[in-house]
């Protein structure tokens, strides 16, 4: 595969179905597969490339912007917990795994449902929500998913609806969790990450990141 023969625009679509969702029959998040037969930069701008046509979906929709809430490659190697990341009360995360040996896997938890289904979760559990699930996970475990991260040998994508309940009911998001099954700090797993926010247009973007910097600078934080 070379990235010519990849249609962003169908690819977008289906983005759209699953995650841009008004209740919860739609997962919040989709898992795309890219084989192994691209470069750092190509996959990056396939990331970059999905942006823009994701930007065109919600300036018709819902008349905003997408903006860089941040853009970074790094090499993660620690466990996370069930958590939205920091950033607009309608955002996306889009994580772009790069082929690794190390073994991993990604969690997606559908807070809504628990919030509304769980006899563990409170009444007010939404209005009080907090960004990272602090009760036991296994309360949150009939409304987990793991993504099928098996084939670590390829470029993948995962967008995920990162939104908080404050959002309006379109983006209704879900919890994300990186489970890293041995880590091996003289082996890499490069994570390329954006977050991207759904803001009113004419909204100043006061991080003023740049997709251009993304593409072209390898650097990995750590």
């Amino acid at each position: 595969m070379v990235i010519q023969d990849i249609n962003i625009k169908k690819i977008t679509q289906q983005c759209i179905k699953n995650v841009f969702r008004t209740n919860t029959n739609e997962v919040g998040f989709i898992h795309l597969d890219f084989g192994k037969n691209l470069t750092p930069y190509q996959f990056r701008a396939i990331m970059v490339g999905l942006k823009e046509e994701l930007a065109k979906f919600t300036a018709v929709k819902y008349d905003k912007e997408l903006s860089y809430h941040w853009l970074v490659r790094f090499d993660q190697q620690v466990n996370t917990p069930f958590h939205v990341d920091n950033a607009a009360d309608q955002s996306l995360l889009m994580l772009g795994y790069e082929p690794s040996e190390i073994e991993s896997e990604l969690h997606i938890a559908d807070y809504h449902k628990y919030a509304n289904e769980s006899k563990a979760a409170t009444k007010d559990y939404l209005k009080k929500f907090t960004p990272i699930f602090k009760d036991e996970e296994s309360k949150l475990a009939p409304y987990a998913t793991k993504v099928n991260l098996v084939q670590s040998d390829t470029y993948t994508i995962v967008l995920i609806n990162n939104s908080n309940p404050k959002s309006a009911p379109e983006t209704l998001g879900v919890f994300h969790k990186a489970v890293i099954v041995k880590p091996d700090l003289s082996k890499s797993r490069i994570v390329n990450s954006m977050v991207l926010n759904m803001l009113p247009k004419g909204t100043v973007n006061e991080n003023g990141l740049s997709d251009k910097e993304f593409l072209d600078n390898g650097v990995i934080s750590k």
